[in-house]
């Protein structure tokens, strides 16, 4: 005897809902994170270039100074 009964399946509906916020919850980490490389470019090559020009420079100037 087939069962009939009036509440709606509605497992689908919530799989598909829950893959879509897990796809808009993606895309907006992924959109985060890439205006924080944009904002943070410019001051993170200026602080390598710092960097370098320490250990190319400066660091072998000052040992060639005292005497290494």
């Amino acid at each position: 005897m087939v069962q009939i009964s009036n509440k709606p399946n509605i497992s689908s509906m919530k799989s598909a809902a829950d893959d879509a916020e897990y796809s808009s919850k993606l895309l907006a980490r992924e959109g985060k994170l890439f205006a924080g490389l944009l904002a943070t470019r410019v001051k993170g090559f200026a602080i390598g270039i710092c960097i370098a020009l320490l250990f190319i420079v400066i660091i072998p100037f000052i040992a060639k100074a005292i005497g290494f």
